[in-house]
């Protein structure tokens, strides 16, 4: 099959491939407008029943409100802003991997090899970044630009696009398309965009983001911190009260109120002859703000729960801070970050990397496509594994080296690499060996304690020394028996076979030359140690 319809019969079209879909030279009419539109700002005197009529309206398809709002919500509230910025972040730093699907073939194992090199070339942390404005929103629509290199065809580095610009279609609620002053939007292009969908809840697409569940703890905060504000403006000020006679005109009240009104914050004013000021009790006297930081405190910790699933991890914990607490909670967040981390690799793979390896290499399925992950970093305790695996394999258990790899963290070495060498030799015969090295256990081990070497170390490197080559003949022998027996009693059978044909006459001279230079050595300490007697009586 041709390209052309190959990727018609994939995607559906090919014009992504040419030029972008909000490109303003495209003189397609309603889009070009997008670019040119500010920010309305609908927080700005916020009440909840305005609210209401934002999120009502974001459901039957006007999402242009609904997502300023949101985006206003992260700008203006650090909790949420910090938060979300937490939770992005985590994911964003973590390590990339593309690897070629399992049983991969040549032409899969070379469009995952092509991946990884446009990948290198591109800010993938910014990519994740930009896909995390999903959390909130519940998706986030990236724009693809297209390259090629010859035959081959790449990406460059995707471009949010504003939430606003978009609206659900009226006859499919989770359906996005391009605000182009028509009633049902413009369709996006296939192969154009990353269609990022953030399951952080349940429900349609305007009713997945997490700002559905932010927007009433930040409106209700707001009312709190505003009463707040205006106990502290007025803390501490007398009340002051102006009597003005039943004759008084309108303009002489204006005057008197004028009056009442300087006097709390010049402390000077003067008033018509026949009329009176009295101050009462200090405003705010008996009054606290206790009231207002309860709903405070209350729509911080809602907050953090809904962004991170805990108080403890963001700073909003209630006096009960432990360390068995944070710990959970951590774990809670570490669940919430894996969760984030599946979704942004399954849109990168069905967006980007598929297209691309269909394009070059004609994979026509998904499923076939590379993968990419972000190491979430789930290894298990590398000492433990150590004290526990060689207990396990004892006992029978198969436990395959891949798996070991993958939980201990360890990647698994290739032929170029160098390697760590293992302190001791895990050659059965490593011990035999050594033992038959001339001096090994005799002048070597007292020249490391700084002793001289005594008739015994020293008739016991002689013996060793000329029993060596024999020794190495054994080992020779029995080594091969080891890589020709199947199992350890075949083993077993063969050594017992060979038992009696294993040469002895060279060991057998070495032990005896020993034991008479021994027997020669003995008489000599003997006849010494007379001598030394009879000189000392």
């Amino acid at each position: 099959m041709a390209l052309t319809g190959l990727i018609k019969k994939l995607f559906g079209g090919e014009q992504a491939l040419k030029e972008q879909q909000t490109d303003d030279s495209a003189g397609r009419a309603g889009i070009g407008q997008l670019k040119r539109e500010f920010a309305e700002h609908p927080t700005k005197g916020l009440t909840p029943a305005r609210l209401y009529q934002i999120l009502e309206a974001a459901e039957q398809g006007d999402l242009k409100a609904q997502s300023e709002l949101f985006e206003d919500m992260e700008e203006k509230d650090a909790q949420i802003g910090s938060d979300l910025a937490k939770r992005r972040q985590l994911a964003a730093e973590l390590e990339w991997q593309i690897v070629p699907p399992d049983n991969a073939t040549a032409a899969e194992k070379r469009a995952a090899d092509q991946a990884a090199e446009v990948f290198a070339g591109l800010e993938v942390e910014d990519l994740i970044l930009d896909m995390g404005s999903g959390l909130g929103h519940g998706w986030a629509n990236l724009e693809l630009a297209w390259q090629r290199d010859g035959a081959l065809r790449y990406i460059e580095q995707p471009i949010l696009r504003p939430h606003s610009w978009f609206q659900l279609h009226p006859d499919d609620q989770n359906t996005l398309t391009l605000r182009d002053q028509s009633a049902t939007g413009a369709e996006l292009w296939p192969l154009g965009w990353v269609q990022h969908r953030h399951r952080a809840r349940p429900g349609y697409v305007a009713r997945t983001g997490l700002h559905r569940m932010l927007a009433w703890p930040y409106l209700f905060q707001n009312y709190a911190l505003g009463d707040l504000a205006q106990l502290l403006e007025i803390y501490g000020l007398p009340a002051r009260v102006g009597k003005f006679p039943h004759n008084a005109t309108p303009q002489e009240k204006a005057t008197l109120l004028k009056a009442v009104v300087s006097l709390g914050k010049d402390a000077a004013g003067i008033i018509p002859e026949g009329m009176t000021i009295d101050y009462l009790e200090a405003a705010g006297k008996g009054a606290s703000a206790d009231i207002y930081k309860v709903m405070m405190d209350w729509c911080e910790r809602a907050k953090a729960k809904v962004i991170l699933g805990g108080t403890l991890t963001s700073g909003t914990g209630e006096g009960t801070n432990t360390n068995a607490l944070g710990n959970v909670h951590e774990r809670g967040q570490a669940s919430l970050i894996r969760s984030d981390v599946r979704q942004y690799a399954g849109s990168i793979r069905q967006y980007i990397l598929w297209p691309m390896a269909a394009l070059n290499y004609g994979i026509d399925s998904p499923n076939r496509a590379p993968r990419f992950y972000l190491d979430i970093g789930e290894t298990e305790d590398v000492k433990m594994l150590s004290e526990t695996l060689p207990v396990l394999a004892d006992r029978g258990m198969r436990i395959p080296m891949w798996w070991v790899h993958e939980k201990s963290g360890i990647p698994q070495a290739t032929e170029q690499d160098e390697v760590l060498q293992p302190a001791a030799s895990q050659d059965p015969f490593a011990m035999l060996r050594a033992r038959a090295v001339p001096g090994r256990r005799g002048l070597a081990a007292l020249r490391t304690q700084g002793q001289a070497p005594g008739p015994v170390e020293m008739l016991g490197d002689a013996a060793a020394s000329a029993a060596q080559p024999e020794m190495l003949a054994w080992l020779e022998r029995i080594e091969a028996m080891l890589d020709s027996a199947s199992s350890l009693e075949q083993f077993r059978e063969l050594l017992l076979a060979s038992y009696s044909e294993l040469p002895t006459d060279g060991f057998a001279q070495a032990l005896g030359d020993a034991l008479e230079a021994a027997q020669a050595a003995g008489r000599f300490d003997i006849e010494q140690l007379a001598d030394d007697a009879e000189g000392s009586a």
